[in-house]
């Protein structure tokens, strides 16, 4: 019973979703507005995040101090964030050095027109930098991956299963990513295993989220700076 439960949990929170928004890229063929693209992730990833929590502690019957079960505070959270960014930013060279040129990589064009809007805005560079990096993207995917791997992890306490854990969570966040293609789902699905044994080892959220929000927000912050004006 306490499989077909979280069977269905991981199927409203990850997978449906995961699925529409593959299902809404493979059909939209104008893309979005630099506005869609910040209330979108805001308004989703919010209201995710909150069914996520109302699925766990109520359906599932499960303690939310399982995303940061781990020993810690928030300095050593912060320092960890650290430590992930450098290790997230050397796979991200790694990588170009060594698989840019035989897989595929889809520019994300709607996100340079953002880019390119935000600097004629400091609302929307205040609103994106804000809340939407840090709740919508960050927490919200952090959580996600989280979910998946408390959520299989009880499965089974074997090691090769939590192993595997690690490798299927990273497969479908890299899956989730296919609109930046091959290249895409491949670093990200790298980058995630990383996470994932992190996370295996210290059972802390918090780290998680800073370094995606370093991550994510030192490559915008560079764009926006180096960039040529159009």
């Amino acid at each position: 019973m306490n499989k077909i439960k979280s069977i269905i949990a991981l199927s409203i929170i990850v997978f449906i979703p995961f699925g529409l928004m593959l299902w809404i890229r493979n059909h939209q063929s104008t893309g979005f507005a630099s506005i869609e693209l910040i209330t979108y992730p805001l308004l989703f990833g919010g209201l995710s995040i909150v069914i996520l929590m109302l699925i766990k502690k109520f359906f599932l019957k499960e303690k939310l101090s399982d995303f940061n079960s781990g020993n810690g505070r928030w300095t050593t959270d912060i320092g960890w964030g650290f430590i992930l960014t450098i290790i997230y930013f050397f796979l991200f060279y790694l990588g170009r050095l060594t698989l840019s040129s035989i897989l595929q990589f889809n520019p994300n064009m709607e996100l340079l027109g953002l880019m390119l809007d935000m600097r004629e805005s400091p609302l929307l560079l205040f609103i994106w930098f804000g809340p939407v990096l840090c709740i919508g993207i960050a927490l919200y995917e952090e959580l996600i991956r989280v979910f998946i791997l408390t959520s299989l992890w009880k499965w089974s306490e074997r090691f090769i299963w939590t192993i595997a854990v690690i490798f299927i969570s990273s497969i479908i966040i890299g899956l989730a990513h296919w609109s930046q293609g091959s290249y895409g789902m491949v670093t990200i699905g790298i980058k995630s295993l990383v996470s994932g044994y992190f996370f295996l080892k210290k059972k802390r959220l918090m780290p998680l989220v800073y370094a995606h929000v370093l991550y994510d927000g030192i490559q915008v912050a560079m764009l926006l700076l180096t960039y040529p004006d159009q």
